[in-house]
């Protein structure tokens, strides 16, 4: 089992730990097993912990799993905000950063598959990863890209979207090209022509 969150958690007080414990034991687990098949009781064994500890922290095994995929996603997007920082168009931090989000999570197969399990427990994290991408989103309308503020609906197709490719990625070998079509779907959801959507790809992903 990975300790990512715990050693994060390291100089942290005792509550922030047991919690970090509990986040690597729940994507361990359920990475392995999938979620159906984790239990409570099993969580708090591979952590090491009580039952009464974990209902301590945590109402039930649901939010133990939100807040894991959320605590992935967090150090992703900050992983990825570093990477785009000096990146000046919208539309190039767009296609990046969904190439990269989709990438790591792949890359740590724990990572990929708890995102993935907990956005089938909970269609709006769907929505969480989405949002990420607003800012940029306005970022290249202002400058003049062919893109429109998506709606709530779209954007739970954009999540859908970064999810799925994360699923495709596991399975078999890496496939440059899942990026670059989720991309392009992408793209083509908020308004882009695929003229426009493929050209993008190709400046930023090339």
């Amino acid at each position: 089992m990975q300790h990512f969150f715990h050693d994060r958690a390291r100089n942290e007080g005792k509550r922030v730990r047991t919690r970090s414990l509990l986040i690597d034991s729940a994507i361990a687990l359920v990475a392995e097993r999938g979620l159906l098949n984790t239990t409570v009781q099993e969580l708090t064994r591979a952590a090491g912990l009580s039952n009464g500890t974990f209902y301590n922290h945590f109402d039930d095994r649901e939010q133990l799993i939100r807040e894991a995929a959320t605590a992935i996603a967090i150090v992703l997007a900050e992983d990825i905000a570093e990477r785009v920082q000096d990146v000046e168009t919208g539309l190039g931090r767009i296609v990046i950063s969904t190439d990269m989000f989709i990438s790591r999570a792949a890359a740590n197969r724990e990572w990929g598959k708890m995102l993935s399990e907990a956005s089938k427990n909970a269609f709006d994290m769907q929505l969480d990863f989405a949002n990420n991408l607003l800012a940029d989103i306005q970022v290249a309308i202002d400058q003049g890209a062919p893109l429109q503020v998506p709606d709530r609906f779209r954007l739970f197709q954009i999540g859908a979207l970064m999810v799925l490719a994360v699923e495709a990625q596991l399975v078999g070998r890496r496939n440059k090209s899942i990026n670059r079509d989720t991309c392009d779907a992408m793209l083509r959801l908020l308004g882009a022509t695929p003229d426009q959507a493929r050209d993008a790809v190709e400046t930023y992903l090339s």
